[in-house]
């Protein structure tokens, strides 16, 4: 095994003559001449002799972390071992000579500055939401990167490399010193050398945000990450007229006066789904109903390959009793279903589209309501959260408790929601969470389809930059934190494309039943893949 180590000189010893093993168990073997870098550390790739030996590392850990190299300390932090981004430790120790770190050896990877150049048979556009999409990444990075005092590992251009899915990832970690303490400014600094060394002019809206950043005015990453979904959902709807404005589709002008780029191809999404339903242990009839709609187009000729895939998928939780919360649920579903699946021709659905969708749902069930009759608690009406996805794109729309995770290699869970119910909105108001929280009444939904003339979903559109699994669920599995609980156990498996997705809502219902068991109980999961063509 092949493996990339840094070692550390100390003040009185070490130095570029290394000896023909690093250990005196003659383990580890330096295959190249070392080489020193900027920072003053001795980097070399070195062959290791008995890879079925535990690392030394592993061996002193249940004694004293004063053992392990302090420049080993942060590869040993969660991050790096959930996070594919970021390196992985194999091994570290020291002697009297050198602090010594072993990573995985990425040093077969593209270095990003030559992914960041454009082909020529590239499409304009296309390019910009590709360097888009790493520029996010990198945002996402300096957000984990901050815990572990690691941010200057994205200064380096030499070591921002792309995976074998075009995703980035890192050699390894420079870390922040008081002499070198960075901010997104520096940042703003690496994404202009990105387009220098490339010999490139940024689209102009690209241009415009990284001259901000530079000046500092965008002080945040999460501010940062916001102006990103702007530019990329700005810049999608381009492609569809993509053909027709081009006037020079064979070649690039990187005249300073032409701000407009085009570029590598884009990700496309592959599309799996499950889904189940459970009355619980309490309930005598199941209020819960989804729907799962997946189209997936596959065009291949002896020169080209292109996929797509397109899904709609809605969950509800009723309410009103029986032939009153099942009967809501169901017309939620179907309205907007037929509200937006006869128009989701080429274009991703607008959010005046959506929110019509949502709002025709509302209006049919209070108008059986009127039609009925139905006063105070007697009244049906349904929660709804949906999650519709077109090639990298995503949009997630939602009326009252039921829910939407999504869970990736990046960021860990993320709960993409927020409950429309008296305590949030108690919180929104500045009310302490634990205070918030304290009465029955807390949990009231504020909104809900059909006991109400009109109704305001929350709808947000968002971009897939990474493999992600989606979990939309209803209250009877989410209750008591369980998904927070236990997403490391019944979710995270299913991130991987190798797993079978359809044991995972019945896992999860299992697990409902065994923790709560007082509610119907639905999750839906999909899973969406990239796959660069």
């Amino acid at each position: 095994m092949i493996w990339f180590a840094i070692l550390i000189p100390k003040a009185d010893g070490g130095g570029m003559t290394l000896p023909v093993y690093l250990d005196p168990q003659r383990r580890y073997r330096p295959l190249k001449r070392p080489v020193l870098n900027d920072w003053g550390d001795i980097e070399v790739q070195v062959s290791d002799q008995t890879p079925a030996e535990s690392p030394y590392y592993r061996s002193i850990a249940g004694e004293s972390l004063r053992s392990i190299p302090d420049l080993a300390e942060p590869y040993i932090h969660p991050y790096c071992a959930t996070n594919s981004a970021l390196p992985r430790l194999h091994d570290a120790w020291e002697n009297e000579q050198y602090a010594i770190v072993l990573l995985e050896d990425r040093s077969s990877l593209l270095p990003l500055i030559e992914g960041w150049q454009v082909k020529q048979s590239s499409k304009r556009q296309e390019v910009a939401l590709q360097q888009l999409h790493w520029m996010y990444q990198m945002t996402d990075l300096w957000i984990l990167l901050t815990e572990l005092a690691g941010r200057p590992s994205l200064m380096q251009l030499d070591n921002l490399l792309l995976d074998d899915d075009d995703l980035l990832c890192l050699q390894r970690l420079h870390l922040e010193t008081v002499d070198h303490e960075v901010s997104l400014k520096q940042l703003g600094e690496t994404w202009s050398q990105l387009f220098r060394f490339s010999e490139m002019s940024p689209h102009l809206d690209i241009a415009q945000l990284i001259q901000r950043l530079q000046q500092g005015q965008i002080a945040s990453p999460e501010r940062l990450r916001s102006h990103l979904d702007q530019l990329l959902d700005s810049l999608q709807p381009q492609l569809v007229n993509e053909d027709e404005d081009d006037d020079d589709p064979t070649g690039w002008n990187f005249a300073e006066e032409d701000l407009t780029v085009t570029a590598p191809i884009i990700p496309t999404i592959q599309l799996t789904h499950a889904g189940q339903t459970d009355i619980g242990r309490q309930r005598r009839h199941n209020e819960d109903t989804f729907l799962l709609w997946l189209r997936q187009h596959q065009r291949e000729t002896p020169n080209s390959r292109t996929e797509s895939a397109r899904g709609l998928y809605i969950l509800c939780d009723g309410m009103g009793g029986h032939e009153g919360g099942d009967v809501a649920s169901a017309i939620a579903i179907e309205t907007v279903a037929d509200r937006i699946l006869p128009y989701w021709d080429e274009a991703f659905p607008e959010q005046w589209r959506i929110n019509e969708a949502i709002a025709a749902a509302n209006t049919a069930i209070y108008q059986l309501n009127q039609d009925q009759g139905r006063r105070g608690n007697r009244r049906m009406g349904t929660t709804l959260v949906m999650l519709l996805l077109d090639g990298n794109q995503a949009a997630i729309a939602h009326v009252g408790d039921s829910r939407l995770y999504r869970l990736t290699v990046s960021g860990g869970l993320e709960l993409l929601t927020r409950d429309h119910e008296l305590g949030q909105q108690s919180i929104a108001q500045g009310v302490d969470p634990a205070l918030a929280y304290q009465t029955p009444q807390a949990y009231q939904l504020t909104q809900a389809l059909g006991p109400r003339e009109s109704v305001r979903p929350d709808i947000r559109f968002l971009p897939v930059l990474e493999n992600t699994l989606f979990l939309l669920a209803s209250d009877g599995l989410t209750d008591r934190s369980l998904v927070e609980l236990h997403w490391k156990t019944h979710l995270k498996p299913y991130l991987a494309v190798s797993s079978n997705l359809n044991f995972a809502p019945q896992e999860l219902i299992d697990l409902a039943n065994q923790e709560n068991g007082r509610d119907n109980i639905t999750a839906v999961l999909v899973r969406a893949e990239l796959k660069s063509l």
